[in-house]
């Protein structure tokens, strides 16, 4: 009987991974695309309210070395990054996307400033991997996975 339930979880699953079964309508492309230009223009405008709107309400954050960040702490996150710092650039690079029924996964680079109320600016790149879901009333941030890149090294 398990060789037959392997058998049957194996054939399930190369099933699910056959080509079909990731379908990226154009209309689901520019949903999630609208949605992303949204985020980005809320903390480019510092838009508090805007930003936590387009995310799931049980999203995820994931970042090295750190435990994920829950609802909860990716709210308090928010709230405090943009009353701590100004985001006059953030732009963002895709280097891979597609959709898997109510998931999209959108891959790529980032670079950004922030100008904290005191001191110097802060310019940051790395990589990002963000799954959106397809909620009630749009595509929302459900995972977001993000890792800086390391900074060039000066030759002397």
């Amino acid at each position: 009987m398990k060789a037959v339930a392997r058998t049957l979880l194996v054939a399930l699953a190369i099933s699910a991974c056959r080509r079909g079964a990731v379908v990226d309508s154009a209309a689901d492309r520019a949903a999630v695309d609208s949605a992303l230009a949204q985020y980005r223009q809320a903390w480019l405008q510092g838009d508090t309210a805007k930003a936590l709107g387009l995310i799931s309400s049980d999203v995820r954050f994931l970042f090295p070395g750190e435990p994920d960040l829950r609802a909860d702490a990716v709210h308090a996150l928010f709230i405090s990054e943009m009353a701590t710092y100004r985001i006059p650039t953030l732009n963002l690079t895709r280097a891979d996307f597609f959709v898997a029924g109510d998931h999209a996964v959108d891959i790529g680079t980032y670079e950004e400033i922030q100008i904290p109320k005191t001191g110097a600016p802060i310019h940051g790149t790395g990589r990002y991997m963000t799954v959106w879901r397809r909620e009630a009333g749009g595509w929302r941030i459900w995972r977001f996975m993000i890792n800086e890149l390391p900074k060039p090294r000066s030759t002397p």
